[in-house]
């Protein structure tokens, strides 16, 4: 029988599948005993009919960009090399932690259904006497603690996230010459992974000439992102080093990612690229990360400084 922890575990991850493969899902591990018509009925069927959880994140439905994203938005981190198998025994070792730290009844742990990690700030000690001012070596040392979470978290996600989303992108550009008839093919690519109001804008620099193009909702922006990889051949090869990516936690909970790296085409080398992403939880899909603007720059090879790359502001104008 599962434990709370796995089956709050188990919902929480589920939500990136999407309503068909959920749909399938449910089929594979209820033998088709039962019917089901939405998202959240496939959830709930799933895990009354799931003995083992193991057994359960090994499903082919269940791919290893769904499993990758979960344990980077509880604040685990793994190698952006980790197999689908190291990333279920971390996944585990998640949830076992969590079933010992509600046994014990640590009151750092968050009891709500949403299944996320909660970090605990220490506070200063409130044992001065009457007219005593506290401690401002412990507060000073206690913000500073503050900052220095806040930051790493947002630069651990991005190195988790960067890597993610452009192999995922770029498994569709795969799955276009493998089958043309099926792009999206097993990648998970699709309009779910943004807001329905998200921005896109491409800035493209090539000579003396610069064009720019915005897109917004989901499904526009969604689909610009996929024909430039599959209708033109574009493919984006991030520097994945702390040079080329960096992420901050913004103090209203966006998470600012800025990567950079080269493009490609038909295996020849046309310029660089820079990116920037906002990225928003989403109360209704278990608190899940959403893109809510992009801003994608692209230079040709023959326009490129040796000594300067793009610069320019990671939010929409609209957003200054």
């Amino acid at each position: 029988m599962l434990s709370e922890v796995e089956k709050n575990g188990i919902r929480s991850l589920l939500q990136r599948l999407t309503k068909e493969d959920l749909i399938s899902l449910t089929d594979t591990v209820t033998n088709r005993a039962v019917t089901v018509e939405t998202s959240k009925e496939a959830i709930e069927a799933i895990i009354s009919f799931t003995m083992n959880v193991k057994v359960l994140l090994r499903r082919k439905k269940v791919r290893r960009e769904h499993v990758f994203q979960y344990l980077a938005e509880n604040q685990v981190f793994v190698p952006s090399t980790a197999d689908k198998q190291q990333l279920i025994k971390k996944v585990m070792e998640l949830w076992e932690q969590k079933s010992k730290e509600n046994d014990c009844g640590d009151p750092s742990v968050s009891s709500t259904s949403q299944d996320a990690r909660v970090t605990t700030i220490e506070t200063p000690s409130s044992t001065t006497s009457p007219g005593q001012s506290p401690d401002t070596t412990s507060l000073s040392k206690s913000s500073d603690d503050r900052k220095d979470s806040t930051d790493d978290y947002g630069q651990k996600y991005a190195e988790q996230w960067a890597p993610w989303f452009y192999d995922l992108l770029k498994q569709c550009g795969v799955n276009m010459i493998q089958d043309p008839s099926q792009p999206h093919g097993k990648s998970d690519w699709g309009d779910h992974h943004f807001w329905n109001d998200s921005v896109l804008k491409i800035e493209v620099t090539s000579g003396n000439q610069k064009t720019e193009e915005s897109h917004s909702g989901a499904l526009s922006v969604s689909r610009r992102l996929f024909s430039l990889v599959v209708r033109e051949s574009i493919y984006l090869n991030p520097n994945l080093d702390r040079n080329g990516i960096k992420g901050k936690l913004e103090p209203s909970g966006m998470v600012i990612v800025t990567t950079s790296g080269t493009v490609h085409r038909n295996s020849h080398f046309v310029g660089i690229f820079n990116q920037a992403f906002g990225l928003l939880r989403d109360p209704s899909v278990n608190n899940n990360y959403r893109i809510k603007f992009t801003n994608l720059s692209l230079r040709s090879a023959d326009y490129i400084s040796p000594s300067q790359t793009p610069v320019y502001s990671p939010y929409p104008t609209t957003w200054r």
